[in-house]
Formats: structure tokens, sequence, C-alpha cells
């Protein structure tokens, strides 16, 4: 149990965390201000990093994964425009805080989350246990394949680079459906599609990214 002085620490870290990523133009949405303040970071990153959850940096997880920089994340739900109700899928669970953060903005609506390792599944599963988050199914498996049986997806993000966007994640999004994900090599482009009547369309590039590889049959592979 977090003591009571130490639960007024991450508030006021939280509110500077909040600030800075105001004033450099990431965080724009009075809605995911409040998803991130209902999420805290430090419930999602491994007990020893807790003192550095609302730095704005990407923290490390076990097996070589991170938990995102918050502004990283902020900009990615942002472009994302998730509504409520919708049916999301995202690829690379890491520690859960993503899917909580969108799991609060989609109300009544369905996350599923893949992850290729199992003890990032497990943590990821705990944490949002640990905040009562009930609408996110973690999934173990490869996520550059999707998930097929649920598809069609309203929304798609990957949060792990990838050299190209695997298309089974464009075949399970649904028409007028958004896409973002990390693109390229090093560093990657942030971009955005959507599904249309005329293919997909690219709405948003961002360079100038770093995220960790997507592994699996239409990802990186393994060495």
């Amino acid at each position: 149990m977090i003591s009571l002085d130490k639960s007024k620490n991450y508030e006021i870290k939280m509110d500077e965390l909040i600030r800075i990523m105001k004033n450099s133009g990431f965080l724009t949405s009075n809605r995911i201000e409040w998803a991130i303040r209902k999420n805290p970071r430090h419930e999602f990153v491994p007990k020893s990093l807790q003192d550095s959850a609302y730095k704005d940096i990407p923290l490390s997880l076990m097996k070589k994964q991170t938990i995102s920089q918050p502004s990283v994340v902020s900009r990615m739900t942002e472009l994302l425009n998730v509504k409520k109700g919708q049916k999301i899928l995202e690829v690379g669970s890491g520690s859960g805080w993503q899917s909580a953060i969108l799991s609060f903005l989609i109300g009544h609506g369905k996350i599923f989350s893949i992850d290729r390792h199992p003890e990032l599944v497990k943590f990821a599963k705990k944490n949002l246990d640990k905040l009562g988050v009930q609408n996110v199914n973690v999934i173990l498996g490869d996520g550059s394949l999707g998930l097929s049986k649920e598809a069609p997806f309203d929304r798609i993000i990957i949060t792990a680079a990838c050299k190209k966007v695997p298309p089974p994640l464009f075949e399970q999004l649904s028409m007028e459906g958004l896409l973002i994900a990390p693109v390229g090599e090093y560093p990657q482009s942030l971009i955005l599609f959507k599904k249309t009547s005329q293919g997909i369309k690219e709405i948003e590039n961002q360079p100038g990214y770093v995220f960790v590889p997507l592994l699996g049959k239409f990802g990186h592979q393994l060495s």
C-alpha cells in the first residue's frame, strides 16, 4: 500500500508531467489528460522504477521491452481519435498503461492487446486488474498476425517499430478505421493510416520517433 505522503508526491510529479506535455504540444486534449490522470503511470512500472514514473522518458521493462515515453503515448492516443464503444486492437501490451488509457476513453467498448512475451502478458494483466480495468483482454501471441477472430477493429495501435505495417492488420481494420504505427528503420516515423473505399490512405506522418522492434511473422525476425 502506498502511503499518503508518497501518493501526494506522485500527484505533484503527475502535475509537472502534464505541464511539460502541454507546453511541448504533445497533450492538447482534456479528455486524454483525464485518462492519463485516472491511470497513474507509477502503477504500470516495476517498483524499482516508480520514482522515475513521471519523467517524460521511456522506462525499461522485462525482456528488453519498454513502457513508452508519456508524451509519445499522449500523441499516439490523440491521433487515434478513439470513440466511446469502439473495439480496439493493440499490438504490444507492454505494461498495460496504453491499454488502460484507451480503456477509459472507450467506455463500454473492448480492447484486445497482444504480446509475444508471457512475462509481459502476466505483468500487464496484473496492473490492469489492480486498477479495476475490465474491458481489456491481454493475449499471448504474435501481434503481427493480428486477431482475425475478433476483427474487424475500429482502431489499431502498434506500439513497436515495423519496417512496414503487417498486411493482416490492414485486413482486420474496419472500413473508415484508423491505424497508427511507428514505421521505418531508425528512427521511425509515426504514421496514421485510414482505411477507405479507395484503399489505405496515409493521413499523418511525423518523423523522429524510436521504438523497440516489432517481432513476429510480419515483423522483424528473431536473430
